[in-house]
């Protein structure tokens, strides 16, 4: 097939541009024909021929419909390809950028959606019938060693830029642990220069634990930040698709997140592969203390967290998964329930 991914800006380097660009390098190492290009590009490609387009969020479903695509005799199929939780499309505060999304999504041939999760959510919001449940894979690469001793520390990899990251919660939850385990510490990866990094600061001074949290900011080495780490806190209230917990399994270390993360638990097996708290102080400090206190825990979880994400997020999964999609929607077959494709459950 010819393919065409489009996303209006790959500048960026965080998840999405990394999931986008991992994406379109395995579609192409499958035979297909493959342009991925950004928005300066997109009169000139979609005057081109393709069987399909993928558009990868909101707004390159938008520009798409102001472009007319859609209306178009010789257009190909549309796929819209979700790199958020369908509420994070939608602001309460703009409302007739709501309506565009929704007025796109419904020209769109298929939808896919990151997690199973999302599909009841979705339809409240812009129902489609045509979804498709494909989630990410990563293209880190697993350790060659294993450290000796594992550090103790509490990695959570996510810039520190809004309260949806939330890493005010871990600051709060480890605080209340600090004189418990005072060997140790958390460490912040990702940018730091934003406001809420400031505010997390004054908090973590505030709770007397400014010592012990590390805003580390960027790094090109990501495979090092997981190698020395005893286990990862994902305490986000809101993500396309949590690849920092699929990552952290193929170093086998096991997380802790909350409910309402939407999607988590398709990734994190409560009890399993990671802990699931509620969303409070109080209920995320008790399980990072589960986890800080039991080394064998850690490890068991870890272990089963690489296993869980081997087995249901390999790239060869969820690339015959794209597959079978294309094929889907190229060859025009009809279907109104939603395709969970095996990725998840």
């Amino acid at each position: 097939m010819r393919i065409a991914i489009y996303k209006d800006s790959l500048s960026t380097g965080r998840g999405a541009d990394r999931a986008v660009r991992n994406f379109a390098a395995g579609i192409a190492e499958r035979g297909h024909d493959t342009a991925l290009f950004e928005k300066n590009e997109l009169g000139s490609r979609l005057a081109e021929r393709w069987d399909a387009i993928i558009a990868t969020g909101s707004n390159e479903a938008v520009d798409l419909d102001a472009a007319d695509y859609f209306s178009r005799s010789d257009r190909a199929k549309v796929v819209f390809q979700l790199h958020l939780a369908p509420r994070g499309f939608f602001k309460w505060k703009h409302p007739l950028r709501n309506r565009r999304i929704r007025r796109a999504f419904d020209k769109a041939d298929a939808v896919q959606l990151l997690c199973q999760g999302y599909v009841a959510e979705f339809r409240r919001l812009a129902p489609h019938p045509r979804l498709f449940v494909i989630g990410n894979y990563t293209e880190l690469p697993p350790p060659q060693t294993t450290p000796p001793d594992t550090p103790l520390v509490i990695l959570y990899p996510a810039a520190v830029v809004n309260r949806v990251k939330n890493q005010k919660l871990l600051i709060e939850a480890f605080a209340r642990l600090a004189d418990e385990f005072p060997a140790w510490r958390v460490r912040l990866l990702g940018k730091d220069s934003t406001p809420y990094a400031a505010a997390c600061r004054r908090l973590a001074e505030k709770l007397g634990v400014a010592d012990r949290i590390e805003f580390v900011g960027f790094t090109r080495d990501l495979a090092a930040a997981y190698g020395h780490a005893a286990f990862v806190a994902f305490p986000s209230t809101l993500e396309g698709f949590p690849l920092a917990l699929l990552e952290a399994a193929r170093f086998g270390l096991c997380a802790v997140a909350h409910r309402a993360l939407p999607g988590v638990s398709d990734i994190l097996r409560h009890g399993e592969t990671g802990l699931i708290t509620e969303p409070t102080p109080a209920a995320y400090a008790a399980g990072l203390r589960q986890l800080m206190v039991n080394p064998d825990l850690r490890r068991y979880m870890g272990e089963h967290a690489r296993t869980f994400c081997a087995e249901h997020y390999s790239r060869a999964r969820i690339l015959d998964a794209w597959e079978a999609l294309l094929d889907e929607v190229v060859s025009g077959k009809t279907d109104n329930q939603p395709k969970e494709t095996g990725t998840c459950r």
